[in-house]
């Protein structure tokens, strides 16, 4: 494939900013960037997605188109001339309509091993159900839902300590190299079907299913706290603030208490009782009900003396 293909990018999170990224980097021709469009309560900092965007979109002269509506996105494309549309992370199915406009068709960059976890939450649900690899997957676009001929895939392995920050920005680093060197081939020569065994639906994430429940295993919500981080992340009530968890270690240590127990705290943690086995928080966002704010871990030495004015042993959280 030349590098004068005329390309359409469709994304809207990190992960899709990646591969946008490289594109551009390694000169292909993005004619039009498409994503979703700012959100309401949209903050000018320079993390921001929609100021990343709006800043590659200024640099590069790429135009932008702020929508999430099919109709306008059907009608936008129709009008140009495009040999290939390029998706990823986009969490919207589009239509039988736009993927008959490009000359080669659309492509899909997923952040999962097809035909495990299809859907909106590829990277958050392969470590809230400790998946142990991952991987990325590159498809020919179909009707269906992340259902298409698979092109190319590759496995990543999750570490013990990946959240879905660090899985993502593996996933995504992983995906825009092998974006780059499928561009250079012939891309649809050969392709396969997905097998109809194991496949998996990753639901989109909601703040509700972030509650902890603490009769559950300290592996299963370590692995809960580490797919929800850096949303909802997960959190619970204690007096009138919420505690929202950042990260957690399990161990294997034993006391017959209720779950959600409070038993110690010192300078490396708080450890609580599960369903199963202790977990030590380790750092955690503290909101008091004033909207003060407090960043609580051990790298910061405050976890003693926060934990000294705020918690109480035996203690049960709810």
């Amino acid at each position: 494939m030349q590098k004068n293909l005329r390309i359409v990018f469709i994304g809207s999170s990190i992960f899709s900013l990646y591969h946008l990224i490289k594109l551009i980097k390694k000169k292909y021709c993005v004619i039009l960037i498409i994503t979703k469009p700012k959100p309401k309560s949209f903050k000018r900092n320079k993390k921001n997605l929609s100021n990343l965007i709006i800043k590659i979109s200024a640099k590069y002269n790429i135009p932008v188109l702020w929508s999430k509506s099919l109709d306008d996105i059907q009608k936008t494309l129709s009008k140009l001339t495009i040999d290939l549309i390029i998706i990823a992370s986009y969490g919207k199915k589009l239509s039988e309509s736009i993927l008959d406009i490009p000359k080669f068709g659309c492509l899909n960059i997923h952040g999962s091993l097809l035909p495990r976890w299809r859907g909106a939450a590829p990277i958050q649900r392969a470590i809230y159900y400790g998946d142990c690899i991952t991987g990325v997957t590159i498809i020919k676009i179909n009707n269906n839902l992340d259902a298409g001929n698979i092109i190319y895939q590759k496995i990543c392995v999750i570490r013990k300590y990946d959240n879905n920050i660090t899985l993502c920005k593996k996933l995504a680093k992983m995906g825009s190299t092998i974006l780059i060197k499928l561009l250079q081939t012939n891309l649809f020569n050969s392709s396969v079907s997905q097998n109809s065994i194991g496949v998996t639906y990753a639901k989109k994430i909601t703040k509700q299913e972030a509650k902890i429940n603490w009769s559950l295993s300290n592996t299963k919500l370590v692995n809960m706290i580490n797919a929800f981080n850096p949303w909802p992340m997960a959190f619970f009530y204690y007096q009138t603030n919420i505690v929202k968890i950042i990260s957690a270690i399990a161990s294997n240590y034993y006391i017959k208490k209720n779950p959600g127990t409070i038993i110690h705290y010192n300078k490396w943690g708080i450890y609580i009782t599960t369903g199963w086995g202790i977990i030590i928080l380790t750092s955690m966002k503290i909101i008091y009900k004033t909207n003060k704010v407090i960043i609580v871990n051990s790298s910061n030495n405050n976890i003693l003396s926060i934990a000294n004015k705020l918690f109480t042993i035996n203690t049960i959280l709810v």
